[in-house]
């Protein structure tokens, strides 16, 4: 990703407040919190968080989409960049 100011928030919506998000300064912390109680990894700004799937579906993405299982569901590190690249456009067409 780039160091835009869109890029940076671009996995952040003012409506997923409602969603109890587990928040991290670092990047290590949130895959650790990711891989030991489930979500999603996302960035916002300097810092990266955790949410559900009812979080993803405020951003427009479908949480059961199987790019997110190809992507380890980490937006941040993916292991599938294909599979990140069509996430990526999906969120720019919800916007």
């Amino acid at each position: 990703m780039t160091g835009s100011i869109e890029e940076a928030t671009l996995m952040y919506v003012s409506r997923m407040d409602a969603v109890l998000n587990r928040w991290f300064t670092t990047y290590d912390e949130a895959r650790a919190s990711r891989e030991s109680e489930g979500g999603y990894l996302l960035p916002y700004k300097n810092q990266f968080f955790v949410t559900e799937g009812e979080g993803v579906r405020e951003l427009g993405l479908d949480p059961d989409d199987a790019d997110w299982a190809l992507i380890g569901w980490d937006w941040v590190r993916p292991k599938d960049a294909a599979a990140w690249e069509r996430l990526k456009e999906k969120r720019e067409r919800a916007i």
